[in-house]
């Protein structure tokens, strides 16, 4: 059946991918609003945000959600991101009307107890520490700080300790005001159901919901670089790190198809959204081939964070013992380099489709996988975008692999952070 789209009076956009002879459903409602949308001071607020509408309000008491789900054998989680937070349900589709409460309830009636939003500041300050004990955490943090001087991508989505340490109740409730309300989200549906069916009890749980002034659009600019910037970090850690950033367009942009398949020839490709992939590592690309293989590197990984503002292409390494940072960024240079003064060929290139043309169809498995597919794609451009790029990436030539190579890939254009490891004390 075809995916059903359709706007309640106050704003909300639903999306419903029915499949027939499923019993499961997965119900995604999702945010326009991340850490982008925040301001030195209470950077972090969006994912604490998220942490306080688990806390009940409205219809929900402390803790319900959790049981609620647990009762009819489902799953829940939620995340934020830079550009959005989303939340979701995968129960059976006979208890719908579990996941639409919910979701209902917590848009706009989400409690932000005084107590229980100091006590989730211990949570998130936690979260934030955890976050510090991991290498790859600072080195990533380490490289959009460096990367962008203006724009709100500065900062993580977990933000920075010191705000999370004074940041107020009514400024966060004051966030969650603003930004959660119908006419900024929308309604994912992906299962079993009748989409006639479906619409009215969407329209029974969020119609009563009062939309709220629009948010105001993104301003900020991050000003084109004009020189390599560089970071070296010494911490405690296992291994030595190197993580190099480009500058790229954002997801709608005409390049991407291209940078896409730059991505897979270069370090494989991963899908569009992380959900699916966990830890999994391609392998038949040209860095995993020139470290991992030459015994230089554990690990490499190469991802185009698509983003609603343009971005960056990344490609992090984790070094072998004993192999110096010098040596491993000169293999990364080659390889950069390779890719500009000549194209992949065409056996490469086909493989390179081929992988992009496997992960779309695993991102199509199941009925979670399509509600995060559908959402994220919904938050950066359309939920349908997904088909149209992959027909612009079935229809990109070696040369314009090289083109994007050669028009991003550049120093000046680039930031580097080299994380060098310090024995921890015994």
């Amino acid at each position: 059946m075809a995916t059903h789209v359709e706007s309640l009076d106050n704003g909300l956009k639903v999306i419903l991918r029915p499949i027939p002879d499923t019993k499961a459903l997965s119900t995604w409602v999702t945010y326009r609003v991340g850490s982008r949308n925040e301001v030195p001071g209470m950077t972090g607020s969006t994912h604490w945000v998220e942490h306080m509408l688990f806390k009940g309000g409205g219809k929900l008491a402390k803790g319900e959600i959790d049981h609620l789900i647990s009762r009819v054998g489902g799953k829940m989680n939620a995340f934020t991101d830079t550009d959005f937070t989303t939340y979701f349900e995968t129960i059976p589709a006979s208890d719908m009307d579990t996941a639409l409460m919910i979701e209902s309830e917590r848009m706009r009636n989400a409690a932000f107890d005084p107590k229980e939003v100091e006590a989730e500041r211990t949570v998130v300050i936690s979260e934030r520490e955890g976050a510090e004990n991991q290498p790859e955490f600072l080195t990533e943090e380490e490289l959009w700080g460096l990367a962008f001087h203006v724009h709100p991508y500065h900062w993580t989505a977990i933000g920075y300790k010191q705000d999370l340490a004074r940041l107020d109740r009514d400024p966060l409730y004051a966030h969650y005001l603003r930004y959660y309300a119908p006419n900024n989200a929308f309604l994912v549906l992906v299962g079993g159901f009748d989409p006639a069916v479906a619409m009215q009890h969407v329209r029974e749980a969020f119609s009563p919901l009062k939309p709220e002034p629009a948010p105001p659009p993104m301003r900020l600019v991050e000003p084109e670089q004009h020189g390599e910037r560089r970071s070296d970090l010494e911490r405690p850690g296992a291994t030595d790190l190197l993580f190099a950033g480009w500058h790229v367009p954002p997801f709608a942009h005409e390049d991407t198809p291209a940078l896409v398949l730059l991505t897979t020839v270069l370090g494989g490709w991963r899908g569009l959204t992380s959900f699916a992939a966990g830890d999994w590592r391609p392998r038949s690309n040209r860095l995993y081939r020139a470290l991992v293989d030459a015994k230089l590197a554990t690990d490499v990984a190469v991802r185009q964070d698509l983003k609603i503002d343009p971005s960056l292409l990344i490609a992090s390494v984790t070094l072998a013992n004993r192999v110096s940072v010098d040596r491993v960024e000169a293999v990364l240079d080659r390889e950069v380099e390779r890719l500009q003064k000549a194209p992949p060929s065409k056996a490469e290139l086909d493989r390179a489709k081929r992988q992009v043309r496997s992960w779309q169809r695993y991102e199509h498995d199941g009925v979670t996988f399509q509600g995060i597919l559908l959402s994220t794609l919904e938050a950066l451009s359309a939920w349908d975008a997904d088909e149209p790029l992959l027909e612009k990436v079935e229809r990109v030539r070696p040369e314009a692999v090289r083109d994007v190579a050669r028009r991003y890939l550049v120093p000046e254009h680039r930031s580097v952070v080299r994380f060098h490891a310090q024995e921890v004390p015994g």
